[in-house]
């Protein structure tokens, strides 16, 4: 016997796209206001430093560790928690949706720790060479690419819902 999976109808669909609209938009305004702080930081410390004479510092290796090390956990960590079985209904979208944005802010929580780690090193650190300055920006340039487009979390909803009415 085979395990076939039945697919939602495109009814079910489309009502769970609109059901899912309000989640969605929370969860981009979440992650733009997380987005739009760092960003802001980074060109306040930035701007600031722009009169301090450039140094020929060791390279800082120690602050480099530091701010790409929560890089690999933003990833994992989220993508662990979506895949944890959970008991909810097929009535009960809010609470899938629930899981995957709280995931999602896990994530970012995550990255921007990194980030703000690095862009703290700015401040605090006289002894970094001046394009220490990419690190953070790149990091940023990562936190943008997790931008959840809209309708990934609908897609997810589906792909949970279709999987349990096997």
């Amino acid at each position: 016997m085979q395990n076939v999976q039945q697919q939602l109808s495109r009814d079910e669909i489309e009502r769970l796209s609109v059901e899912l609209k309000p989640a969605e938009t929370i969860l981009m305004i979440v992650h733009s206001a997380m987005l739009v702080g760092a960003t802001v930081l980074l060109c306040l410390f930035y701007w600031q430093s722009r009169n301090l004479a450039g140094n020929n510092a060791p390279f800082p290796l120690v602050f480099i560790i530091l701010a790409i090390l929560p890089v690999v956990p933003s990833f994992l960590i989220p993508a662990i928690m979506r895949n944890m079985d959970s008991k909810a209904d097929e009535k009960d979208t809010g609470k899938l949706a629930g899981y995957y944005q709280v995931s999602h802010i896990i994530g970012c929580a995550i990255l921007e720790s990194g980030v703000m780690m690095s862009i703290i090193a700015l401040r605090v650190a006289d002894a970094l060479p001046r394009w220490y300055v990419l690190v953070p920006a790149i990091l940023i340039l990562v936190f943008l690419l997790r931008f959840p487009i809209p309708g990934k979390l609908t897609d997810w909803v589906i792909t949970k819902l279709e999987s349990r009415r096997t």
